[in-house]
């Protein structure tokens, strides 16, 4: 040991450059100068200070060094043994132990541990590197073999972004962070976390510089020496070069996201596809990060991101329709449709359903689709908003900017009681019917209870009973007005609920909700479906994480319209490529099989073999040119038998053709002058194909197949195009071609591996083939060239960056429930 007392606070708190790293192990931020992450107002990014001086010496001058003595490290049982040894240090790598030296210096018996690596692979002063990422990438290959990490330190860069001067340290380098207090706890209330300490203050570093005049680059300074123990060869797994994510990964947890699994499921889902969480990197706080990071690069410009974003896709995409209201320095409503939805909308629009949901995002903001039912009768969207405030203002703006974006109304509009957005649909779309959604009404019994309390027993025998009776007469499109109230009636006085206010009430009610009273509507019987719209809904919720931003929330309803309209392509493709099973010997089935999609053909199936096995003609009355046919239906219990006295006009020149519940027997028309058939229970009118009667009637007259204008054009096979089915949400920057390229090369890679995968040899000469490519197109790629994390978020999220001059550069979020504060910076 040395005579003179050592100065111990400048052997440890030696002037250094800080890194901003969290100590513990939340990885840093690589964003560039203009890019700062902001998270409600908290900035978060690269700090720098001029005034800290390098640390280039290898060892501080004020070190003392005891030269007798040596160390002897025994790793036999995982902790090393430290003992003193007047004559040479020996040491014993057991397996999975870094290869390493260790010097004591003194005072205080300080370890210092200096890796034992191939010559090659190790740092030299003056040496050359044809560019930035070359040098780069042999510092974090000495780093792996030696067994710590790297972290980018100090850097200096030209006007162009070039870099002239880089420090890559030991990811240990940094002063300890003990301080207890919490900067963002003004008033020191929250409980304070127990936190292991990551920095030890280590000297280990490269200095890469500039040669003038060129792009290579030059080591200027290495420091070998750490002051912490390295990690062991079998622990490498888990240093944060091996664990650090890929884009391909953060592209994995954020598509993951928009189907609402978070980064606990989708590390587990990784884990099973890579064999195991070892065998490729990313811990779970890894992956918690990676949504952190995106979380906080979106923070405040949340509605900058948006509204550019969709502004952008205005302009630049054909017939895509984009509205926003901003009042009183409020982002109060958002409104977009694009051409593959009015595609829709003018072939489905007879019948659209409106239907509120909430908690879609972190604002509150109502999210309100409108959704009608393709040919297939699966759920389509064909446009939808947001709505800070559910309120006869909000709606009317949002329906009136509906209707500027498709320019006719629709026949039948579908919604739930919500007062407000009845005025709003009255005085928008005067020309449409509004009907109450029949689902939201019937759900209300076996969710609230509401059986008990309408009948005020238990029993629930009874309440079954109730439940049968009251589904089968709402439902009941056959019945007339007249047969309703009276079947209504009598069940209110079976049950004895005459006085009961909840059914009163929905008796007020009944023209706006029980189908009977519009059949006249045409495509009324969609209101049958009216659970479909709801599943669509609740799709969106299933599929969209809790209190996400709004420009995420609007890559999830992207990602569900993509995976409806892919279902719409399937069910054509289906359609086309498959043949239904024929129950008859009628010609019409094959040609209903050749026109109508197979879901509808089903239903047209069916009328047809009840025309053929159920229905017979009774009597045929001719005058002038309209033939009056009855119809005789046979049915299970053939008890009753009511023919309808119908009277014929001459001028008419139609049938008249009348079905009831309880009748067997219907009146059909026929005008010989247009060739029109005509039944008046309709059948048509109200489903939208033929009914059995009808079908029986062209037997005798001999009609072959289905007349054209009795097939509805909404129930014709491949009504939307498909390569307009297949048409993403791009904007002017993407680059669909360089996707579908990435997504090539991934095929091809994995087809690669898969078939050398029984051959071990072949399967290393092709990773070597790989990584010779990585080199030649990453490793030596320029540093300005490489992207930057801000460019993948920016490519993950599919905005223009918050550089971007723009309309929207003023709009600041000052998130409040139920609102957004539109700000300035």
């Amino acid at each position: 040991m040395g005579d003179q007392e050592p100065d111990v606070n400048n052997h440890i708190y030696e002037e250094h450059y800080l890194a901003s790293d969290d100590d513990n192990g939340i990885e840093d931020f690589d964003f560039p100068d203009n890019d700062t992450l902001y998270n409600d107002g908290f900035q978060t990014g690269e700090s720098s200070n001029p005034n800290l001086e390098d640390a280039n010496n290898d060892e501080d001058e004020n070190h003392f060094v005891d030269e007798d003595i040596e160390v002897n490290i025994d790793y036999s049982e995982g902790q090393p043994h430290v003992t003193h040894e007047d004559i040479e240090c020996n040491i014993d790598f057991s397996e999975g132990q870094p290869h390493v030296t260790h010097d004591y210096v003194s005072p205080g018996g300080t370890l210092y541990w200096t890796p034992i690596v191939l010559d090659d692979i190790k740092p030299k002063v003056s040496s050359k590197f044809n560019s930035y990422g070359e040098a780069e990438t042999m510092y974090r290959k000495y780093a792996l073999e030696s067994g710590f990490d790297v972290r980018l330190g100090r850097v200096q860069k030209t006007k162009n972004g070039i870099i002239t001067n880089r420090h890559l340290v030991c990811n240990r380098e940094g002063n300890l962070n003990t301080s207890k207090l919490d900067t963002l706890d003004i008033q020191h209330k929250k409980t304070q976390r127990r936190k292991d300490l990551f920095r030890r203050n280590c000297k280990a570093k490269v200095v890469l510089e500039i040669i003038l005049g060129t792009l290579r680059y030059v080591v200027s300074d290495f420091v070998e020496r750490h002051n912490h123990e390295l990690f062991s060869k079998g622990n490498m797994h888990l240093s944060r070069s091996k664990t650090k994510l890929d884009y391909s990964q953060e592209i994995f947890i954020h598509n993951l996201s928009k189907q609402d699994i978070g980064p606990v499921k989708a590390h587990r889902l990784y884990s099973a596809l890579q064999v195991g969480p070892s065998v490729r990197g990313g811990l779970v706080t890894d992956f918690k990060n990676a949504r952190r990071n995106l979380n906080c690069y979106i923070g405040g410009r949340d509605v900058k991101f948006l509204v550019d974003k969709m502004n952008d896709r205005k302009k630049n995409v054909p017939s895509f329709t984009f509205e926003y209201k901003v009042s009183n320095k409020r982002l109060n409503s958002l409104f977009w449709a694009d051409e593959t939805a009015k595609y829709n909308y003018n072939s489905f629009g007879d019948v659209v359903s409106l239907d509120a949901t909430f908690s879609m995002n972190k604002y509150d903001m109502v999210f309100v689709p409108f959704t009608g039912i393709d040919n297939h009768k699966k759920c389509v969207t064909f446009g939808a908003g947001l709505l800070s405030k559910e309120d006869g203002v909000s709606y009317e703006w949002l329906l009136r900017a509906f209707s500027k974006a498709f320019r006719k109304q629709p026949q039948l509009v579908l919604s739930d009681q919500d007062p407000s957005l009845k005025k709003a649909i009255d005085k928008v779309f005067p020309l449409a019917h509004h009907r109450l959604c029949m689902w939201h009404i019937t759900k209300k019994l076996p969710n609230k209870n509401e059986f008990i309390q309408i009948l005020s027993i238990e029993d629930a025998t009874t309440n079954q009973k109730f439940r049968k009776r009251f589904h089968s007469i709402i439902w009941n499109s056959k019945l007339e007005p007249h047969e309703f109230e009276n079947v209504w009636r009598q069940m209110l006085e079976e049950f004895k609920i005459t006085d009961n206010t909840w059914m009163n009430t929905m008796y007020g009610l009944r023209k706006s909700w029980i189908p009977t009273f519009f059949k006249h509507i045409p495509m009324s019987s969609l209101m049958r479906t009216t659970s479909l719209f709801e599943s669509q809904n609740w799709s969106f919720q299933t599929t969209t994480l809790t209190d996400s931003y709004l420009v995420v929330f609007m890559m999830t309803f992207e990602s569900v319209m993509e995976r409806q309209r892919h279902n719409q392509i399937l069910n054509d493709f289906n359609t086309a490529t498959t043949f239904p099973k024929f129950i008859t010997r009628t010609p019409y089935e094959p040609h209903a099989s050749n026109v109508y999609t197979r879901k509808i053909f089903y239903q047209v199936q069916k009328e047809i073999s009840r025309s053929k096995d159920n229905c017979f003609q009774k009597n045929v009355i001719s005058s002038n040119s309209v033939h009056t046919i009855i119809v005789m239906e046979k049915t299970k219990n053939i008890t009753i038998r009511q023919t309808n006295d119908v009277s014929v006009d001459d001028k008419d020149e139609e049938y008249n053709y009348d079905c009831l519940i309880r009748d067997t027997e219907c009146t059909v028309t026929h005008s010989t002058k247009d060739g029109s058939f005509k039944c008046t229970c309709m059948h048509f009118e109200h489903v939208g194909i033929l009914c059995r009667h009808i079908l029986c009637v062209f037997k005798f007259y001999g009609i072959g197949q289905i007349p054209e204008k009795y097939i509805l054009k909404r129930w014709h096979r491949d009504v939307i195009p498909t390569e307009l089915l297949k048409r993403r949400f791009n904007n002017s920057f993407d680059d669909s071609n360089s996707d579908m390229t990435a997504i090539d090369i991934f095929s091809t890679v994995d087809r690669c591996v898969s078939f050398l995968s029984h051959d071990a040899a072949k399967l290393k000469l092709y990773l070597e083939e790989q990584n010779k490519l990585k080199k030649k197109f990453v490793d030596d790629c320029p540093n300005h060239d490489l992207p930057t994390r801000a460019d993948h978020f920016k490519k993950l999220l599919g905005v223009v960056g918050p550089d971007v001059e723009s309309d929207v550069n003023d709009i600041q979020i000052f998130v409040t429930k139920a609102a957004i504060v539109v700000g300035t910076y």
